[in-house]
């Protein structure tokens, strides 16, 4: 059985040290839409040391996607990385994350389900720096083509956008290399994100963004116009990937403004596909 929930669910996952100084903290906010306007001057306190401020979304980066394809191809887990997809992603900051630091990264699977045309595996990590737990990661990795084993989904609770006019439009184009900026600081090395013959392989005509990387954008992009560009108003980022992004596109980010949080559906505009569904931040909005 390539997907085998029993040994996953009892699979120890290697704790992992990982470091980011204020230069990649740096690169990847320039990597999600920071100071994309030069003369943007709230944007320089992102780009320019020293102290950058750190987007929360940067917390995915700190439990690196290279310890996530480690563990395919092991067992309980003998799948192509061709059939890998990023499904949803959550984060909650426990704690600001300085513009640069160390932490011990703490990981354990918490779910494998079977949707039949694809296997869902989901992967909590724990960030801590110190004694301090800084973020927790929410990471749900499908696998397409891989189901079959049995395990039943949870039905589980979302927020869900409203059906109405979004109180706020944004919109962002993203670069021809927006992938090329995005892997080195996020250390997603996938070729799906990069390589022309393997993109082709995995069913796309081209290299697509990291999922991640729109999610960045998305997070950012709001943190302007609902937190005053102040990224330590931020608690939790959660959104569910729909659909690709081909870099060179632009994306539509429709908001509505809730009690306690902010939710949008972000869309390409070239395919007006949404791309990022019920994308939540919940945080102390700034008035």
């Amino acid at each position: 059985m390539p997907i085998n929930p029993d040994i996953l669910m009892n699979k120890d996952l290697e704790k992992v040290e990982g470091s980011w100084s204020e230069e990649r903290v740096i690169l990847y906010n320039i990597a999600v839409g920071s100071s994309q306007d030069p003369l943007n001057k709230s944007d320089l306190e992102f780009t320019v040391g020293p102290n950058p401020k750190v987007i929360p979304s940067f917390a995915a980066c700190i439990y690196p996607m290279e310890s996530v394809f480690s563990i395919i191809g092991s067992e309980g887990l003998e799948v192509s990385l061709t059939s890998l997809l990023h499904g949803e992603q959550k984060i909650t900051i426990h704690k600001d994350i300085p513009s640069s630091g160390k932490a011990i990264t703490k990981a354990r699977i918490t779910a494998v389900e079977d949707y039949r045309k694809f296997a869902s595996v989901t992967i909590e990590s724990d960030s801590y720096m110190g004694d301090q737990k800084i973020a927790t990661s929410e990471s749900v990795m499908l696998f397409i083509g891989e189901g079959g084993f049995g395990i039943k989904p949870q039905k589980k609770e979302k927020l869900t956008a409203p059906k109405t006019d979004p109180d706020r439009v944004l919109e962002y184009k993203t670069l021809d290399n927006q992938a090329i900026l995005y892997r080195i600081p996020s250390g997603d090395n996938n070729p799906l994100h990069v390589d022309p013959d393997f993109a082709k392989v995995a069913g796309f005509e081209k290299p697509i963004l990291h999922g991640l990387c729109t999610y960045g954008i998305a997070c950012k992009k709001l943190i302007e116009s609902e937190f005053n560009n102040d990224p330590t108003k931020v608690t939790e980022i959660s959104a569910r990937f729909s659909g690709p992004v081909t870099p060179g596109n632009t994306l539509i980010i429709n908001s509505w403004n809730q009690d306690s949080y902010t939710i949008a559906n972000v869309l390409e505009k070239e395919t007006n596909t949404i791309v990022l569904k019920d994308f939540v931040l919940k945080g102390n909005k700034v008035s």
